[in-house]
């Protein structure tokens, strides 16, 4: 025996093993069934939510999922069942730990056995643990989270209640500092934490101690006790799980971070999340060693030259050949073509500019050069950018200020008015901007956000002032910097100011009294308008409202700076002298007729706005004019310009948005072109913006896409999730850079005005993403915007433009708009952190960025920012390097060319930028990729080939990576997934990625259409519907000429796919177009939509007709928030759908919260509708024809009607054929053919026809008889009128007839006949033959009196073709050797045998 008992070990491999938990150690040992999701799983999960604690339904499957009930254990594990057990579990832990505590304080306190018979219930109704790793960690951060958040809550709101933070401050002030004060502090965090974490765990402790002993301290053993002193020890032994607690919670806030919660978590319950670390892991084991090798191949780099060098030959002598008609003349160089003329006394460079005049409206940097667009973009960026800020300072300081008026509320009684109120301290900060009062007289939560746009003010004034031509307002703005601010008026912020009539009337009268009276000229003008008995003072204050008007009218112009606006007035109408400095000038009665303004918000927006806007154009365009006359395509004179062979040279001028600013460029010349570039001359279709009613169409047009992409929860989760494939398909995966850091700086964006800790640094750094042009660029939200902007700036009257503008404006639509544009943002903000780190690690200085930049882009570094003139860091270059990445492999709306731009201002098309950038980028990633592949650097080589890589994965190999996964997983085929495609899923879904996501049995089951996830689909779906056309046409053995058709103009063919997002309706028009009546107006389709489902019948009176449009219309065009609420209200009612299908609420909640949307694949319900369709095209087989009728029968004999019926007959077996490879596709799905068969019977096919479709034999149209007997009683009708007798054969070749019913007969629907001269054919042109030659008694051979005689009995065709035509060899001509297939060589071959 020792003396000493041996120190406890708390990690040998024993105690590691018995201190997890065992629902941990379970999976991770025993679990080998395999995991499958079953549609029953997720159906008993749902009931999780109901929120009805007695539902029968949850309380039986709560028994079910009890140890030793007598539900049959299944040979695998369902997930959701697995993910039941482990919320299930975890909630049965909690109640029974809670109602340990008060069982145990009821033994102590009397001896009671309550704690006893709680063990013993717990014990015979405990829940089955789960069985899989996911299921253990979510029961456990459930088992802990929920009770741990209480007690986080609880103690936060005690610190509340007993902060005292003024004698606190006062202490620390007074005793403590630098190192001191951070030791306090840590203590706090170690009390706060160990106090948190001992709570929990000793809550928590009551169901865990029944498979788990404390890991540091020895648990007292229960086993024998009851009464008092098993609640003794059970206190004991929760006392040891709380001071275990305490330990670790004081190690998680000295470790603090991502180490505390790995070390300290996962040290307790052995959990080691996985997440986060696979692309890592895939980064690591895969893409470098692959990308590695590639790089560093011996030659590589010299090769890949050498091919995209001989490559650029080849292109460049093709264009020269196809332009010049001369194969040796060399055309210049591309980038030259942009600064010819078309009126060049050189005829080549006149074509060129014609070619590139052309070209300009399909690529980003329009009529620009490289460098001028640069330029012009960086201005556009960089106003955003400084805008941006002042805006988010502002939004800053107006949620503090609206917090502290909160807080004042919170102290006084609701029903008293509060004492200071949100405008009070905006009203303060105003103060503090114009210098009226100082920053400490704010209150200490507004002093630093203030203090900060005021630095960010006087920084734009500053430089405003400094481009300020010389004069008193430079002088007085640059003495007075900190201080001035411009005065606001309402006519200039809001387009529907009218001022009051009152206030309208006493600036009459101050006119009146000071400019019309004190002027003689005025006075004489003012006595034109005398009539009548009018006198002169009446003619002069009607001169007065004349001058109001005129002010009012002059001050409401667009684009024009208020300061400018204003000053004219003074001076021009007011006959002032006074020099308009801010607009505080002006007289009173001119300021209220103007609406004046005395908030913050817009005395600083007025102040910055203009400043900004025009400086930035002002240094902008300076700098252009040096890079235009260095570049050639700006000119000095007119001398210069016609020297250059710039014929069509005119004089710039002056440019409005300079504002009060002057620069050199408008004494420069430049061609039209460029001249109408940098004027900014309005769109091809601005036009039509003038007209109301155009307008009013694309404003619905607008709102609709508004409301099913913005205002989409749905499409809002979408946009996040597929915008991810942006990093992926440029290689960025693996730990360059933080997703989680781009989530919460976005977050921050949008939702944390006023919270945020540093908040000029992130503000900072959100103004730098943006002026790079990486952030605000959502192609989307952009685009909606731009077209706002367009219908807003080509309204002139109050309409519907107004009401539109005020929603534009809501903080609602507002933030929707920012939600949505967020979830691009997430991901470019991490795409350009992860180039930047790639860069750092690749380059050392700005030489070697500038070495980048000549080889990747093309063009100079420029080392100089144009508008703070310094020279630019090492960090600004590679910010700069990664954003130009950025913005040219990922959708940019600022890149979107001009003819897309146009494009946006019609009717039609659904968000026409986004496939044009999709477009763009993805040729972008590739020739980017190309070009790094063929690098001297190694590193950029690497860099290439991951790019590479990643564009193949999202063009093809993700999508074929997880629909094969799918397939695996759930036994589905591919023959069953094509099958459907092919002829029974919406045609939406036909050239898609379906993904199945159950087994496919009989027909039945659910996919997900992946390519709603890849935006790239855009570009892989027209060669997919290219590939899916070719082979379709081979599986139906359709004939070139039909296959050359769907691959050009079919609505599912490649052409089509690629332009559709272009051309197509858009989802308001399309809506419409089904309610109008065909043959109103083009497009209209009678009340019937595209896929065939009925509006209004033509049976429904006008008002119902009209109410079911209308009803059609609105469902069509609500936003999708209302249609997602009203189909999971459906859900949950248990709604059935209109083909009879039961809505189901999991899946409209799972498409809410994923985005993804189910296709419930439901063949035999389909099947229904495509016999309907098959019914309906066989009736209508002679629809079009004239076969029945008696016109135009002179010239329509019985071989004319005879090949009408011939043609008919093809019809029907087009027909037939098309329902044949439709029931085919079916039974491949997996329906079984007698299933097909009782469809068919219940859709009224009869049996005898059913089994003949089902066999592949064709059954000719046959409803003819009667109607042509008709025919003939018609035609003897006639004859009777004339007095002659009539041809039967001539209207009605029966014998014709039969034998070309004999030929199509059960005709096989599975194979094509040959093109070549059949019997049919040519016992028609024998007839033809015959009947022309008999001599006719009258004009009209139908009414001869001679009888056709009867046709001959005709052996078979044997047509002989010379022998000299025929190959012995294969005993065929060379026209059916060119021209056959091998099958139809052999047929024909035997046939001459």
């Amino acid at each position: 025996m020792e003396p000493f008992k041996d120190k406890k070990t708390i990690l040998d491999a024993e105690t590691v093993k018995n201190t997890l938990s065992s629902s941990i150690v379970k999976p991770l040992t025993v679990q080998k069934k395999p995991v499958k999701f079953t549609w029953q799983g997720l159906a008993n999960f749902a009931k999780i939510f109901d929120t009805n604690p007695f539902s029968k339904l949850k309380t039986e499957r709560i028994k079910e999922l009890q140890e030793g009930s007598k539900a049959k254990e299944k040979d695998y594990i369902d997930f959701f069942e697995d993910m039941e057990k482990s919320v299930y579990g975890a909630a049965q832990n909690i109640m029974y730990s809670v109602g340990d505590l008060l069982t145990t304080g009821t033994d102590l306190a009397f001896d009671t056995n309550l704690t006893e018979k709680l063990d013993k219930i717990y014990e015979e109704n405990k829940i089955k643990d789960p069985e899989t790793l996911l299921g253990s960690v979510n029961k456990v951060l459930i088992e802990y989270g929920a009770p741990g958040g209480v007690v986080f809550k609880i103690m936060n709101r005690a610190k509340k209640l007993f902060k005292s933070k003024k004698a606190k401050d006062a202490v620390v002030a007074g005793t403590l500092t630098g190192q001191g004060t951070k030791i306090v502090n840590t203590a706090k965090r170690v009390g706060y934490m160990s106090t948190a974490f001992a709570a929990t765990d000793f809550i928590t402790s009551g169901a865990r101690s029944k498979t788990q002993d404390p890991m540091i301290l020895d648990a007292e053993n229960e086993e024998g006790l009851s009464g008092r002193e098993l609640a003794l020890a059970r206190f004991r032994n929760k006392l040891r799980f709380g001071a275990e607690g305490a330990l670790i919670g004081g190690g998680f806030a000295l470790m603090g971070g991502p180490l505390a919660r790995i070390a300290t978590v996962g040290a307790k319950y052995g959990l080691f999340k996985p997440a986060g670390y696979a692309l890592r892991g895939i980064d690591t084991l895969a893409i470098r060693p692959v990308t590695y090798l590639a790089a560093n191949i011996p030659g590589s780099a010299t090769a890949g030259k050498a091919l995209r060098n001989a490559s650029s030959y080849v292109v460049d002598k093709a264009l020269s050949t196809a332009i010049t008609l001369n194969p040796t003349k060399q055309l210049p160089a591309f980038e030259k073509w942009r600064l010819f003329s078309v009126q060049s006394k050189d005829p080549l460079q006149r074509r060129l500019k014609k070619i590139d005049n052309f070209l300009s409206g399909f690529r980003s940097v329009g009529k620009y050069t490289g460098l001028g667009f640069q330029l012009s973009s960086d201005a556009k960026r960089f106003i955003k950018a400084r805008s941006r800020t002042i805006e988010k300072y502002l939004e800053s300081i107006e949620k503090k200020s609206y917090d502290l008026a909160k807080s004042f509320e919170g102290q006084y009684n609701t029903l008293t008015t509060s004492p200071a109120s949100k405008d009070y301290y905006l009203d303060q900060v105003l103060a503090y901007l114009k210098g009226q009062i100082k920053l400490t007289e704010l209150p200490k939560i507004l002093q630093g956000s203030a203090r900060d746009l005021q630095k960010e003010i006087i920084k734009t004034k500053d430089v405003f002032g400094n481009l300020l031509p010389a004069g008193d307002l430079k002088k007085f703005l640059l003495d007075n910097l900190k201080t001035y601010m411009r005065k606001s008026f309402a006519v200039f912020t809001n387009p529907e100011y009218m001022p009051d009539p009152k206030v309208r009337q006493g600036a009459v009268k101050w006119v009146l009294e000071n400019v019309v009276k004190k002027n003689k000229d005025l006075r004489e003008s003012a006595l034109t308008l005398k009539t009548g008995k009018m006198t002169n003072a009446q003619a002069q204050e009607a001169y007065a409202e004349s001058l109001v008007h005129k002010i009012l009218t002059n001050t409401k112009q667009d684009g024009v700076d208020p300061l400018k606006l204003i000053q004219d007035v003074s001076k021009n109408l007011l006959r002032s002298d006074k020099l308009i400095k801010t607009g505080d000038e002006l007289p009173d009665a001119i300021k209220k007729l103007l609406g004046e303004e005395n908030n913050l918000k817009s005395a600083v927006l007025q102040t910055t706005s203009h400043a900004i806007t025009q400086a930035t154009n002002k240094l902008t365009l300076d700098k252009l004019a040096k890079t235009g006359i260095d570049e050639g395509w700006l000119f000095k004179s007119e001398a210069d310009a016609i020297a250059n062979n710039a014929m069509d040279a005119v004089k710039i001028g002056e440019i409005t948005n300079l504002g009060i600013l002057k620069s050199n460029i408008s004494k420069l010349y430049a061609s039209k072109d460029m001249h109408a570039a940098l004027k900014g001359a309005p769109g091809k279709f601005d036009g039509l913006l003038q007209s109301s009613a155009y307008r009013n169409i694309l404003q619905f047009k607008v709102a609709t896409q508004f409301g099913k992409t913005v205002l989409s929860p749905a499409t809002q989760v979408r946009n996040v999730t597929s915008a991810s494939m942006f990093p992926l398909a440029n290689g960025h995966i693996g730990g360059r850079a933080s997703v989680t850091e781009s989530i919460k700086m976005v977050m921050d964006d949008i939702f944390g005005a006023g919270k945020v800790i540093d908040e000029k640094k992130f503000i900072d750094n959100l103004e730098n993403k943006i002026r790079l042009g990486v952030i605000d660029e959502n192609i989307v939200a952009s685009e909606l915007q731009a077209v706002l902007k367009d219908i807003r700036a080509g309204a002139k009257v109050k309409n519907l433009d107004s009401l539109l503008a005020r929603l534009a404006e809501s903080r609602m639509i507002k933030t929707a708009t920012r939600i949505y544009a967020g979830g691009d943002n997430l991901w470019k903000w991490y795409g350009h952190e992860y180039v930047k780190s790639q860069m750092r690690a690749m380059y050392k200085n700005v030489d070697d960025i500038a070495k980048w930049t000549k080889e990747i882009t093309g063009r100079n570094f420029d080392r100089v920012n144009t508008f703070t003139g310094k020279v630019k860091t090492f960090d600004e270059a590679i910010d700069e390097a990664a954003a130009w990445q950025i913005r040219n492999t990922y959708p940019t709306y600022s890149k979107v060319p001009e003819v897309i731009k146009n494009l946006r201002k019609l009717p039609f098309g659904n968000f026409v930028s986004f496939p044009a950038e999709m477009i763009r980028t993805t040729h972008n990633i590739v020739s980017i990729g190309l070009k790094e592949a063929t690098s001297s650097n190694a590193q950029l080589r690497q860099q290439g080939y991951r790019r590479l890589i990643g564009a193949f994965v999202t063009l093809g190999g993700a999508e074929k990576g997880a629909t094969e996964l799918a397939k695996t997983l759930t036994g589905t085929t591919t023959e069953q997934i094509e099958a459907y495609k092919r002829s029974l899923s919406a045609p939406w879904d036909s050239r898609a990625a379906i993904m199945p996501i159950n087994t496919w049995k009989d027909g039945v089951g659910k996919a997900i259409n992946f390519s709603y996830f890849s935006p790239y689909d855009v570009i892989t779906q027209p060669v997919k519907a290219a590939l899916k056309t070719l082979e379709e046409g081979k599986i139906k053995q359709q004939d070139a000429d039909v296959v050359a058709f769907n691959l050009f103009l079919g609505a599912d063919g490649p052409v089509r796919k690629l332009l559709d997002p272009f051309i197509s309706e858009s989802i308001a028009l399309e809506r419409i177009s089904d309610v109008i009546p065909s043959g109103v107006i083009v497009g209209g389709r009678g009340g019937v939509t595209k896929t065939g489902k009925v509006v209004y019948s033509e049976t429904d009176d006008g008002p119902t007709a009209f109410m079911k449009s209308l009803v059609h219309i609105i469902e069509g065009v609500q936003p999708t928030v209302i249609t997602t609420g009203d189909k999971i209200i459906q859900g949950i009612e248990k709604d059935i759908k209109r083909g009879g299908q039961p809505v189901s609420l999991q899946d409209e909640l799972l498409a809410l919260f994923s985005g993804v949307r189910i296709i419930n694949v439901n063949v035999p319900k389909a099947m229904e509708y495509k016999i309907t369709d098959y019914n309906k095209k066989f009736r209508s087989v002679t629809k079009a024809e004239k076969f029945f009728s008696l016109e135009d029968f002179q010239n329509r004999g019985p071989e004319v009607i005879a090949q009408e019926f011939k043609n008919i007959q093809d019809e029907t077996f087009r027909v037939n054929q098309e329902f044949y490879f439709i029931l085919k596709d079916a039974m491949e799905t997996g329906v079984k053919e007698r299933d097909l068969l009782k469809i068919l019977r219940k859709r009224r096919i009869s049996y005898s026809k059913a089994k003949k479709l089902l066999k592949g034999k064709n059954i000719p149209y046959t409803a003819y008889e009667e109607r042509m007997k008709d025919k003939v009683k018609a035609a003897e009708k006639i004859a009777k009128e004339r007095g002659e007798k009539i041809n039967k054969e001539y209207f009605y070749p029966k014998k014709l007839f039969r034998t070309i019913l004999r030929e199509y007969k059960n005709k096989d629907l599975n194979i094509k006949e040959n093109s070549q001269l059949n019997e049919i054919e040519r016992i028609l042109k024998i007839q033809k033959d015959k009947l022309s030659s008999v001599p006719q008694k009258t004009e009209d051979r139908a009414f001869a009196e001679i009888q056709t005689p009867q046709l001959p009995v005709l052996p078979m065709p044997n047509v002989n073709v010379a022998a000299a035509n025929i190959m012995p060899n294969t005993n065929l001509t060379r026209t059916q050797q060119a021209l056959l297939s091998p099958e139809e060589q052999i047929i024909a071959s035997r046939r001459r045998t």
